[in-house]
């Protein structure tokens, strides 16, 4: 009998500015500046490399929450060395929508690589959702491989 999901499983990528999807997901006259949250209608969460989100300024960093829905987090990657006082303040901007990510294999997180193998990618949903809120990143970018991620949840009933 299949146990219905605990958690919500959140599907992304490792930023949402791919010059691959315009034509593809972003319609081809869609601003840059309107990605984000065109990206958010489709996806929960996108993860951002802390050499991205620490050099944004706080006004960007607002507009980012206001361009995107309540459901939708940003997975950050910490600073490499001890945070600073900047970066408490870039979080406290983004609020709740701000997830600081333990780390590059923090369990939370499932990272789609190229090729992965969807029966494995649906047990691990299976088993590691049932405890706590998962995020699945596409590490490439790879439009259609998000896609593929994006049925399996639906058929998991994610």
């Amino acid at each position: 009998m299949h146990t219905p999901p605990n958690y919500r499983c959140n599907l992304g990528a490792i930023g949402w500015d791919h010059d691959a999807w315009s034509g593809v997901f972003y319609p081809e006259d869609l601003p840059p500046e309107w990605r984000l949250a065109f990206y958010n209608t489709e996806f929960e969460c996108v993860y951002l490399p802390y050499a991205v989100w620490s050099r944004e300024s706080p006004e960007t960093l607002a507009q980012w929450r206001e361009d995107t829905l309540e459901r939708f987090r940003f997975l950050l990657e910490p600073a490499h060395g001890p945070a600073s006082s900047d970066d408490a303040m870039r979080l406290a901007v983004l609020g709740e929508k701000a997830i600081l990510a333990v780390a590059q294999d923090d369990p939370a997180i499932v990272w789609l690589e190229p090729g992965a193998d969807l029966k494995q990618l649906a047990q691990t949903i299976q088993e590691q959702a049932l405890t706590s809120p998962l995020y699945l990143v596409s590490v490439s970018g790879n439009y259609p491989q998000l896609e593929q991620a994006r049925t399996l949840l639906e058929v998991l009933g994610y």
